[in-house]
């Protein structure tokens, strides 16, 4: 048995607003919120329009997962998705990152959180926030696990003017990107001409696990290019015809345990 909880994590913008971050917590049997048994800790960075649920139920099954291996888990939405405050027009990568160094310390404080054995683990756009938030900790995590990772999404915005193989001309025309029902804002596409997944990721001192797809629209390339970032840190696990974030319950029944087993060999 397993217990999920209710958190909520408040983050200041840099206009002073503050905002509320919404979160769920899976902990082991017995464990609460205010227990003072500090755990090893994973916090789960969904991908962009996701949420901290994720599709096919992929953070449940590793908060559950990682829950009954004696992990506490933490997959929070980000600011303007999900259940979080904040407009999903103004979503941007780099607010997103800011957002989670705040987000860190405030999970480093609570009781159940043993605040020296934190793991990172991201799918998609949230693989980047985590990536690029690692290196800014003044205490890092202690290993990643960076799944479907979308570092391709600054060249095809910058160079292509795409997101997922969609045409940002709506941006012009009408003055908003229709993601999925959702209103995106130009603040998003401004800020990848200023961001470099790679650079931005240097200076974490962890290992580091890259599961990828080979049927993943972010071509694989992208992510040996990180060989460049990590070296000897680097492992990168490749699932053949593995699509973007796995859904498939075969490509899950790799994709899951190699999670579990990495961190719990990267917790002390």
């Amino acid at each position: 048995m397993i217990s999920l909880h209710s958190l909520d994590f408040t983050v200041m913008r840099s206009d002073n607003s503050t905002l509320t971050l919404r979160a769920t917590a899976y902990l082991p049997d017995g464990v609460t919120i205010n227990s003072h048994s500090p755990l090893p800790t994973a916090v789960l960075f969904h991908g962009f329009g996701g949420t901290r649920i994720e599709f096919g139920r992929y953070f449940v099954q590793i908060g559950r997962m990682l829950a009954q291996a004696g992990f506490a888990a933490i997959a929070y939405d980000r600011a303007g998705h999900g259940e979080s405050d904040g407009d999903f027009f103004d979503t941007s990568t780099h607010a997103d990152v800011k957002d989670a160094v705040q987000v860190i310390r405030q999970i480093r404080k609570l009781p159940f959180v043993d605040p020296h054995n934190l793991h990172f683990v991201g799918l998609s756009m949230g693989s980047i926030v985590a990536s690029l938030t690692a290196p800014q900790l003044d205490e890092q995590p202690r290993s990643m696990v960076l799944t479907s990772a979308a570092t391709s999404f600054v060249d095809e915005i910058t160079k292509e003017h795409k997101i997922q193989g969609q045409s940002l001309e709506g941006l012009k025309q009408h003055g908003y990107f229709d993601f999925m029902g959702q209103a995106m804002g130009p603040a998003e596409v401004e800020d990848a001409a200023h961001l470099d997944p790679y650079e931005e990721a240097r200076g974490f001192n962890g290992d580091v696990l890259f599961i990828h797809g080979t049927a993943d629209f972010i071509p694989l390339d992208y992510i040996r290019r990180y060989s460049n970032v990590y070296g000897k840190h680097m492992t990168l696990k490749i699932i053949q015809g593995g699509g973007h974030g796995f859904g498939n319950v075969e490509h899950r029944k790799i994709v899951l345990p190699a999670i579990r087993d990495f961190l719990l060999a990267h917790a002390r």
